[in-house]
């Protein structure tokens, strides 16, 4: 995979942020939700305990871990794009935003019961980085969870997928956004998109422990979970 430009990839999320949620709602068919839920789940957090989202966007999975947190659990969403922290802002106000970079946590070590990223591994400049940025501010015996798109899977879903991600996300994308090249770039991606093999490799040489992958979606979609 190439390295990302991230000043690149920070315009290109600013220009789609004010219809970003109605996008991905409309391409998932309003399933996009199940698997944040889903996602907040696998962390394990509790009543009371602190997470951080990033990666946040809109800051839905922040939300998600807020709910399950209460109003006793600190709960932070990051995210280097200033409009998708302005529309998080806009939408989830009770919860805690702020601007930073993904590779480089403004952090203590052992700072969250849970860490997530929900597709953003993949715009990262350096995935690994990232996710051993994950674990460095988990809290021994907390948990990091990935909720990412996976490479497309052999045979009929597999192949339905991928002509899915190189004509219907673009056009659709693209005209409800008002910005067809983001979401040309977004469907380029689709090569780069890791199989859960590679995913869970990803995982260790981050130094990850105890590492699990779910595939929802009918394959398409992963949920990587691990520990310090």
């Amino acid at each position: 995979m190439s390295e990302r430009d991230p000043a690149a990839v920070r315009t290109m999320f600013d220009r789609i942020a004010h219809r970003y949620d109605l996008v991905n709602t409309v391409l998932s068919l309003g399933t996009d939700g199940g698997w944040r839920r889903r996602a907040a789940r696998e962390t394990g957090l509790k009543a009371g305990g602190s997470a951080l989202d990033v990666a946040c966007g809109s800051g839905k999975l922040t939300a998600e871990l807020a709910r399950v947190a209460g109003p006793s659990g600190p709960v932070v969403g990051l995210d280097f794009s200033p409009e998708m922290l302005a529309i998080a802002r806009l939408h989830h106000p009770g919860i805690e935003f702020m601007e930073g970079d993904a590779l480089n946590l403004p952090f203590e070590d052992s700072s969250f019961d849970a860490t997530t990223i929900a597709f953003g591994l993949r715009n990262l400049a350096d995935p690994v980085r990232g996710l051993r940025e994950m674990t460095r501010v988990l809290k021994p015996r907390g948990r990091a969870v990935v909720l990412e798109f996976v490479k497309p899977p052999k045979g009929l879903v597999g192949s339905a997928y991928r002509l899915y991600l190189r004509t219907v996300l673009p056009a659709v994308g693209g005209a409800l956004s008002g910005a067809p090249s983001a979401y040309r770039y977004l469907s380029n991606t689709v090569d780069t998109y890791r199989t859960p093999a590679e995913l869970r490799q990803m995982a260790g040489e981050a130094g990850w422990s105890s590492v699990m992958f779910t595939g929802v979606a009918s394959g398409t979609v992963g949920i990587l979970s691990g520990g310090r």
